[in-house]
C-alpha cells in the first residue's frame, strides 16, 4: 500500500498492545483527571488489568484466518468483516479447545461490543499503538519535503486507491491520524495520544511538511 519497508505484523501489534495494557497496573498519573463522572469509571483502580492484558494480547487473533480487513478494503469485504472474524474465532476455538478456546472467543466478543471498561481501554490501546507505529514509520522513512520531486504542498493529503498512493518516503501518513483524531476515550490514552501528536507535528514541521488541523487531536463527541 504505502510500501513501508518491513511493516509491523499482527503479532508485533498485539505484543505492543499488551505492553500498553500493563500501564494500567501502575498508580494513576496525576496528569490524568478521573474526577468527571464520565471519566471516573476509567480510573486504573477500577480496571481488571489481568483481563485487559489477556484481551490486548489476543484481540486481533481472528486476523490469523480472516485477514486484516481495513476500511480501505473492498466494500463487500468490509461489510462482512464482523461475520468473517466471528467465524475465524469460532474455528480457532475448536482448534484450541475449551476452556481456553471459550475464553479467547469471549474476550474477542467483549472487545467487539465495547461495553466494558476493559474493552474500551483495549480499543484505545489498539488505536494508540496504530498511530505510534505510523509515527515511527514517518520518523524512519519520510524524506524532507524539499527532497521529494513533485511533492504536493505541505498541507495536502493524497486520496484514491491504496495502490496509487505515494510511498511513506514521499508523503506523511496523514489518514492514520485523521481517522483517529477523536478515537481515544480514556484520560490516560488521550494524554499519551496528545503527546505523540505534538512530537509528530514537530517532526513534520522540521521536515517541511506541516500538519492539517484534522491530524491534531479533536474534542471527543459525547454520546
Amino acid at each position: 500500500m504505502r510500501k513501508v519497508p518491513l511493516p509491523e505484523s499482527d503479532s508485533d501489534h498485539m505484543h505492543r498492545c499488551a505492553m500498553c495494557a500493563m500501564l494500567l497496573t501502575q498508580p494513576p498519573d496525576p496528569r490524568d483527571d478521573y474526577t468527571a463522572p464520565e471519566a471516573a469509571k476509567f480510573h486504573p483502580g477500577k480496571v481488571d488489568a489481568t483481563r485487559l492484558l489477556r484481551m490486548a494480547v489476543s484481540h486481533d487473533l481472528c486476523e490469523a484466518l480472516a485477514g486484516d480487513i481495513t476500511p480501505y478494503c473492498n466494500p463487500t469485504l468490509v461489510a462482512s468483516k464482523h461475520e468473517k472474524e466471528k467465524e475465524a474465532m469460532q474455528a480457532i476455538r475448536k482448534v484450541v479447545g475449551d476452556p481456553l478456546g471459550q475464553e479467547l472467543f469471549e474476550l474477542w466478543a467483549e472487545y467487539e461490543e465495547l461495553k466494558t471498561v476493559e474493552a474500551i481501554y483495549c480499543k484505545d490501546i489498539d488505536k494508540f499503538e496504530m498511530v505510534v507505529q505510523a509515527y515511527e514509520y514517518e520518523k524512519e522513512h519520510l524524506k524532507p519535503l524539499k527532497d521529494v520531486p513533485g511533492a504536493k504542498t505541505p498541507l495536502t493529503n493524497s486520496v484514491g486507491a491504496e495502490k496509487d498512493l505515494p510511498t511513506v518516503c514521499e508523503e506523511p501518513l496523514r489518514r492514520f491520524f485523521i481517522s483517529t483524531n477523536q478515537a481515544m476515550a480514556t484520560p490516560l490514552f488521550r494524554r499519551l495520544d496528545q503527546e505523540l501528536r505534538t512530537r509528530r507535528e514537530a517532526l513534520l514541521q522540521e521536515r517541511g511538511w506541516g500538519v492539517t488541523d484534522p491530524e491534531r487531536q479533536q474534542p471527543r463527541t459525547q454520546g
